[in-house]
């Protein structure tokens, strides 16, 4: 039986085609029998062939370019012209893919070094793609193969519930994969409940190769004054009720991964030292001579940019190029993954069938319909039925109620809906096993959930954030940070560049109009960006954050 990948080329010449057959014979072309080569001419026939036998295919190659008749071009919104279309036909096709098999790999191709369809850079660089001028490249395109074929698989394994099916986050979780495996720390930026101690244990510790255990400092919860004995120790006697010698967070995690959560949090007289640790790899506890030298991996996160704590002053901008921002990763809210919202519901509810808490409830419903007692729980909307799922319990919200979740901002992210969804399944399956006790003969798995649960669960949800959706409610209300500083001045300052930063933003960086905002006269511009310069706010930094 041959066990090579099978990949589906979609092509509309035969260069490929023959030069993967000549050259990478450690893969398998499948011929769809719709051209001379084995290999799928346009986008409608490969749509078409896999309709029908994409369980065939492990990965698909994709060229860019397909000059074929008009009537065989898929739509391309920035496509203005035909030729246009014809040039990026590939980014038509992809999406079409994208939208029908979210799980299937693709690898694109082009032999077009300049690529000018800016609108879809983003989109482009959350694929494995490469450049194919010649025979000798083929060994790039192999990399790229394996890598979309090694990703796909680990999806299939990982707890799919972080990722989604957002395409934005297939480029994260390519680069953690990266960095996972060096020594370089890697700072990783959310709101509260975006995964970041999950994608630092389960993704990069994971993955790191590091034998050593995972440790994890939540400053938000250590007092300020003990801040420097957890990161370093401290001998007996150190500071007041050390009574015995204690090894700090980076001894406990030797030849491990440390990650520090809320590290903005660090007093600014403690940030030094841990700079010298991360620079020296050596620890000296509180109250010690000597020091301890320490290997460790250092996963640091923050709930607010760090970029922003630094032009502050609340953050060193010397750590801050220690932790190094090339590894500075910002995991997405909830509410900007909105198409996520029902794969990850589905998800979040079959999981909820495994706690124990909601798993003895289950068994007794399953039992009392005669189904096994594994049958796993699915979720439904509206009159939809669970699809070819067998032997499984149905818990169906009412399509107002999803209309509810769907508007909710989730302020609490991925954690606030797990407990929603972990909550729906316990009212249900509790309301459910109340009847039965009760001598109601139920007949079919299809549990509905109760159409005001929804909203009561919802008045309960925590409020949305000052910072969510900025501005959306009043253009002039800004969260700021505040932070002991050790003048009124320094710190009125601080609250005035965070005022600054953020008008700079919503008036994408037209000095004009903040003046027009601020002064209420738009031709004294010039004066506001003296005030910039003034705070020490660099305008090019801020431009080339976007």
């Amino acid at each position: 039986m041959d066990e090579r990948p099978r990949l589906l080329l979609v092509d509309d010449g035969e260069t490929y085609a023959h030069a993967l057959a000549r050259h990478a014979a450690d893969f398998e072309l499948i011929d769809p029998g719709l051209a001379d080569q084995p290999r799928a001419p346009d986008g409608p026939a490969a749509l078409d062939f896999l309709e029908t036998a994409v369980d065939r295919v492990d990965l698909v190659l994709l060229d860019m370019r397909f000059d074929v008749p008009q009537d065989r071009l898929l739509p391309l919104a920035e496509g203005k012209t035909v030729r246009r279309q014809r040039r990026f036909q590939g980014v038509a096709i992809l999406r079409a893919i994208r939208a029908r098999w979210p799980a299937l790999p693709v690898v694109l191709l082009t032999a077009v070094e300049d690529l000018s369809l800016v609108d879809v850079a983003d989109e482009l660089a959350a694929q494995s793609m490469t450049y194919v001028l010649e025979a000798d490249d083929l060994d790039a395109l192999r990399i790229r193969i394996n890598t979309a074929l090694h990703e796909a698989a680990r999806s299939a394994e990982e707890d799919a519930v972080l990722w989604g099916r957002d395409p934005a986050l297939r480029a994260v979780r390519r680069r953690l994969g990266v960095l996972a495996r060096g020594r370089l720390p890697v700072v990783l930026e959310g709101e509260t409940g975006t995964g970041k101690s999950f994608l630092a244990e389960r993704f990069l510790h994971a993955r790191s190769g590091r034998t050593g255990p995972f440790v994890v400092l939540d400053l938000a919860t250590v007092p300020t004054d003990l801040i420097p004995a957890h990161l370093f120790g401290a001998t007996r006697g150190a500071y007041t009720g050390a009574v015995a010698d204690r090894k700090g967070v980076f001894e406990l995690a030797h030849r491990g991964t440390l990650f520090i959560d809320e590290v903005q949090n660090v007093p600014l007289e403690v940030q030094k030292q841990l700079l010298l640790v991360l620079q020296d790899r050596k620890v000296r506890p509180l109250g010690s001579n000597r020091e301890v030298e320490v290997d460790v991996k250092v996963v640091a996160a923050s709930n607010e940019p760090l970029p922003e704590a630094v032009r502050a002053g609340r953050f060193r901008s010397d750590l801050y190029m220690r932790l190094s921002p090339a590894t500075r990763v910002t995991l997405p809210p909830l509410r900007d993954r909105p198409a996520d919202l029902p794969f990850l519901a589905r998800r979040f509810v079959a999981r909820a069938g495994d706690d124990a808490d909601v798993a003895a409830l289950r068994g007794q419903v399953g039992a009392h319909l005669g189904l096994d007692a594994a049958a796993p729980l699915i979720l439904v909307v509206g009159r939809e039925r669970a699809a070819d799922e067998g032997d499984a319990l149905e818990i169906a919200l009412p399509e107002p109620a999803w209309r509810r979740l769907s508007e909710h901002p989730w302020p609490g992210n991925l954690r606030e809906l797990a407990m929603m969804m972990h909550n729906i399944v316990t009212f249900t399956l509790v309301a459910a096993v109340d009847a039965i006790e009760a001598g109601v003969r139920l007949r079919h798995p299809r549990l509905q959930v109760d159409p005001g649960l929804v909203g009561d669960l919802l008045a309960g949800a925590p409020p949305a954030r000052a910072g969510d959706d900025e501005g959306a409610l009043d253009p002039d209300a800004v969260r700021v940070t505040l932070a002991p500083a050790k003048t009124l001045n320094a710190a009125s300052t601080a609250v005035e560049a965070q005022y600054l930063v953020h008008l700079f933003r919503q008036t994408d960086g037209d000095f004009e109009a903040m003046a027009e905002r601020l002064l209420g006269d738009p031709t004294r511009g010039r004066a506001v960006r003296l005030r910039f310069n003034q705070l020490g706010l660099k305008v090019r930094d801020l431009r080339d954050e976007g």
